[in-house]
This record gives structure tokens, sequence and C-alpha cells, in this order.
């Protein structure tokens, strides 16, 4: 009966406790700009998370399960693009900020990958990272 007492309470407070946890840590919003002649697609994709793009020094997936938005390339200017040396200087601000021990690219950031595909239009991927607890 005690033990039913005390899974009552936890299935009960879980949900609350979890909620909470990403209203206190939220998560910053990068976005990465893909240039074919730099960059590559490759062909490593990953059966069960998606589209493998590289970068240089960096690495991600285009989860098969997200969808990409094509945008109108006059808003292109409302985004600013990181490099990888700005992604960790935020990275490590975001772990201080919040006093949280060293965190995943993944739980710190909500990564978009933008890509260029006409003159008139661009492409905005949602992106996990490689190699980051995935």
């Amino acid at each position: 009966m005690v033990a039913i007492k005390i899974l009552g309470f936890i299935l009960m407070f879980c949900p609350i406790f979890s909620f909470g946890q990403n209203s206190i840590y939220p998560k910053d919003t990068i976005y990465i700009r893909y240039d074919k002649d730099v960059h590559s697609k490759k062909n490593l994709n990953h059966p069960q998370i998606g589209e493998n793009l590289y970068f240089k020094n960096i690495g991600v997936y285009y989860p098969y399960s997200e969808k990409a938005d094509t945008l109108c390339i006059e808003k292109l200017k409302d985004y600013h693009f990181s490099d990888l040396e700005e992604i960790n200087e935020k990275r490590n601000r975001w772990i201080f900020d919040n006093k949280r021990p060293p965190a995943t690219r993944n739980g710190v950031f909500q990564t978009y990958v933008i890509e260029v595909i006409s003159d008139k239009k661009f492409v905005k991927y949602p992106v996990i990272w490689r190699n980051e607890r995935i």
C-alpha cells in the first residue's frame, strides 16, 4: 500500500518537475549558413536519425521527422549566422549563466542550418548535433 502511494506521488510530480526544467533553462537559437562550395552533404545518413550535414568541424543531422521552412530571400537579413568559435563561447556562457554542468550543444541550442537555394528563396532546416548524446 505504501509503495502504491509513493509511486502515485512520483508519477504526479514528474511532469511538473520536467516542465519546470524546460522553462527555467531555455535554449538559445543559433543559425549556421550552409554553402555548397565549402560544406558537404555526405551520404553517411543515419537510418533512424536523419540526413548528415558536415561543415568545417561541425557535424549535424537533419532529422527525417522535422519539417524544413522555405522562405523569401528578403528575410535572410533577419538571421545572424554563428561560426564554431561563437557557438562554443555561447555554450560556455549558457553553462556559466545557468550554473549547470557541461551540457551538450543539443541541450543548449535549438540549431538551424540555412541554405540559399535560389535567388529568391532559402531553406531553414532544424538540425541536431552529431556525437552529442543523440
